[in-house]
């Protein structure tokens, strides 16, 4: 079981992605549609985002949306030299996802 709360989790998560892409909060804010002041009351942890939000900001940062929730893995992959490489591959394989619902919609 975590010791942290999940909202807590997710706060943390979003600031430590963000400052590891060396964005400031009004960059973040103007990539994902939500404004500057609610991106800081999320990572403050005043304010907890919809799962819309949440898969905005997933999509803005580079990652899967169930990273965003997981509480030792941001600290995992920002520690490691492979971030850059994390983020490509995180991508690619929401483009193939994408591409594979799109053909099974049809």
């Amino acid at each position: 079981m975590n010791e942290f709360p999940i909202e807590t989790i997710l706060s943390k998560n979003i600031k430590i992605l963000r400052k590891k892409l060396g964005w400031s909060q009004e960059q973040l804010a103007e990539k994902t549609g939500v404004s500057a002041p609610y991106i800081t009351q999320i990572e403050i942890g005043k304010r907890t985002p919809s799962l819309d939000i949440v898969e905005k900001l997933a999509s803005a940062l580079g990652v899967e949306y169930k990273i965003l929730f997981e509480p030792k893995s941001i600290d995992n992959i920002t520690k490691s030299d492979n971030f850059s490489r994390y983020i490509l591959e995180s991508k690619l394989i929401s483009a193939i996802t994408e591409t594979i619902h799109k053909e099974f919609e049809d």
